[in-house]
Order: C-alpha cells, then sequence, then structure tokens
C-alpha cells in the first residue's frame, strides 16, 4: 500500500510531516514512509517496502536470530511492535519512550526514541500510522546540563571547604613556627616540623589554587603560561605519582599571556586529566612551551597513553562525544576548543594506537597577545 493524491492522506501532506512517519501492518512490515522517515533510516520507500521496522532502523536485536526483526526474545518488549499491537487492540499509543540499540555490535551506540501508534484513515485496510521522534541530543544535552549542575554544586563545595580550610592551616604554620623556636628541640624534632612545614605549605597551594578561579578579576590579566601549567599539573600530583606517571618539562620560552587565567587552566586541566586517564598503567607526560618562527607560542601536552583511534580523531571536538564510555561526559574537548577559538588560537592532535602509543595536543596562540 502507498499512499498517493486522493487517498484521504495526501503524499505532500505526508511528505511534509517533519517526524519521521511509517506505514505499517500489524506485524511491523514497512508499506509506506514520508520523506523525512526516508531520510532517518538512509533508506528510501522502495528499498523498505516490506521490511520490519527493526530492520530498516538497525536494531542490534533484528540480528540475533534468522528471523530477524520479531523472532529475537527481546522482541517481545519491543516498545515499537507493542505500540503497534496495542494499537490495534483499540488502544492508541502516544509517545512512549524507548531506548534503542544500533547496529553495528562492534561500535555500540543507542538512540532514544519516542514512539507514537495511531489511527490511519485507508480505505479499511489494517494499517497504522507510526510516528518516531529522535530525541537522542535532547536526552544528551539534559544528561549534560545535570552534569553541569553537578560539578557547579560540587565546586562551591569545594571552594567553601577550601576556604573553611585556611583557617587551620594558618593556625598549624603558626604553631610549627612557635615550636621551632623552643631552645632545647633536638635536630630529629627540628627536621619533623621542617617536614610538617613543607606538608602544610603544600597543603595551602592547593587551596590557593582551588579558590584561584573564584578570586580572578574581571578583566583579563598578564599570566606566565608556565606558571599556570605547572600550578595545573600540581593540583594532579596526587593521582600523578599514584599512577607512576613521570612529568617531562621542556619549557624554551617565558611566555606571558593575557587572559582570564580561569579559561587557561580550564584548557589545561582537562588535557591533563585525558592525559592522566590514559595512562592507567604509568607513563609519561611531556609538558613543553616554545616559540615558533610565525612569531607564535605553542604549548604542547603529550602522553604515552593508550591512544585515540584514528577514526575517531576528526570527532574529539564534537559535543557529546567520548572514547570514554559512561565515564565521559563529551564536553571536555569541546570547551577547550571553544576557549582557544575565543583565544585566536588553534589546537591540534596527532595521536597512535599502536608501537609507540600516546598522544599530544598542541595550542597554538598568536604573539600579538604575548609578551615576552
Amino acid at each position: 500500500m502507498e499512499l498517493k493524491s486522493g487517498d484521504k492522506v495526501d503524499r505532500a501532506v505526508f511528505n511534509a510531516i517533519p517526524i519521521p512517519a511509517f506505514v505499517v501492518d500489524d506485524d511491523a512490515h514497512i508499506l509506506d514512509m514520508n520523506a523525512a522517515a526516508a531520510l532517518f533510516c538512509g533508506q528510501e520507500v522502495d528499498q523498505a517496502y516490506g521490511l520490519r521496522t527493526g530492520h530498516v532502523l538497525n536494531c542490534v536485536h533484528s540480528a540475533d536470530v534468522p528471523d530477524g526483526c520479531g523472532g529475537s526474545p527481546s522482541c517481545t518488549r519491543c516498545v515499537i511492535r507493542n505500540s503497534i499491537k496495542k494499537y490495534f487492540e483499540g488502544q492508541a499509543v502516544t509517545r512512549a519512550r524507548m531506548r534503542m540499540n544500533l547496529l553495528p555490535v562492534s561500535d555500540p551506540r543507542a538512540k532514544v526514541l519516542l514512539i507514537t501508534a495511531n489511527h490511519l484513515p485507508a480505505r479499511g485496510e489494517r494499517l497504522a500510522l507510526l510516528v518516531i521522534e529522535d530525541i537522542t541530543a535532547n536526552e544528551e544535552l539534559e544528561q549534560a546540563l545535570r552534569r553541569s549542575e553537578q560539578l557547579a554544586v560540587t565546586g562551591r563545595l569545594i571552594t567553601t571547604i577550601a576556604h573553611e580550610f585556611n583557617t587551620p592551616l594558618d593556625s598549624l604554620n603558626n604553631l610549627i613556627y612557635l615550636l621551632k623556636l623552643e631552645s632545647g628541640l633536638g635536630e630529629s624534632s627540628r627536621q619533623l616540623l621542617e617536614a610538617a612545614e613543607e606538608e602544610v605549605a603544600r597543603l595551602s597551594d592547593i587551596s590557593r589554587q582551588t579558590l584561584a578561579p573564584h578570586r580572578e578579576a574581571k578583566f583579563p590579566v598578564a599570566v606566565r603560561v608556565g606558571n599556570l601549567l605547572d600550578d595545573t599539573v600540581s593540583l594532579f600530583q596526587l593521582k600523578l605519582t599514584s599512577s607512576k606517571i613521570e612529568v617531562r618539562r621542556k619549557y624554551q620560552a617565558e611566555a606571558e599571556l593575557t587572559v582570564h587565567p580561569s579559561e587557561l587552566r580550564q584548557v589545561f586541566t582537562n588535557l591533563i586529566a585525558n592525559a592522566v586517564d590514559a595512562m592507567q598503567s604509568g607513563g609519561v607526560l611531556d609538558l613543553s612551551i616554545e616559540k615558533s618562527p610565525e612569531a607564535e607560542v605553542t604549548i604542547r601536552i603529550g602522553d604515552s597513553g593508550c591512544g585515540i583511534p584514528q577514526e575517531d580523531l576528526n570527532s574529539i571536538f564534537e559535543l557529546f562525544f567520548t572514547t570514554k564510555g559512561e565515564k565521559g561526559s563529551g564536553i571536555g574537548l569541546w570547551v577547550t576548543k571553544g576557549i582557544v577559538d575565543k583565544l585566536s588560537g588553534k589546537i591540534k592532535v596527532s595521536s597512535s594506537t599502536s608501537g609507540e602509543t600516546g598522544t599530544s595536543f598542541s595550542i597554538t596562540l598568536p604573539i600579538r597577545q604575548l609578551a615576552f
């Protein structure tokens, strides 16, 4: 059956519907679909005609058994098939939510869909109008917003703790100072106090760096790139040590960049965090700053980790793209590129997953923004 001019639902009207719409029978066979559905499926009507919805939509369960869509035990729970069944039993279904895992299995992807099965006026035949709304992007955006809200709350909590942390740290510093003035203090005791003083100073540095983004001026200020990079690395010191990651520095230029420090710190934090995650069994974190002949300053952050597959390199800066599965948000590198673009800079990546594995990000900023 194909909708044509003269039917109660005109072909032009059918194609004008901006949401994928299908004409199906009671066993989910596709008998017609509109232009939006053809675009959604990547198939024309004559290619999809007579096939079940699972085949056309690349549902992962359509490959479970030789019979394909409808033959797998998982199909008994399929929202599309159950919505069609309910319609033919006299119950219209409106926007039932489902998550459909897609083929191929080697590249697991999923779509979040809203399914509507309703009446189709068509000369008495047992047909249904199946409408499928793809809300995957909306779902990902909502998840990202929820994560952002959680991070914002966590950030405020950490800032409050860091602020309150400073008072006892100041008291500890004063007590250590007074103890060091004691005349009867032995050499071993003095060494222990000096070690304690160093640890308290390290805690003070961590507290200062945690509060730094919240104490910045409203206007850009001159920042030494090397110092900012080192400050960011120090926040990862415990994880670097526990993961047996060696940090190698090669700073060929004393660069000062007039920026909002929190923005550049965010770039460094995102890239260093990714590098550390890639080196679960230890490795080397390479940091370099150099001035190029093209009057630019380049900052490189590299690791000797597992590397990024070549087929993913063109997508890593896209919003929500992640190679970390559920552990990744797909936001970090997208934000990083946005900040670099805002600074009129460029960010590039090279990576290898075989031989000498690892990934290197280079950030190039124009010299007109810098003072040496």
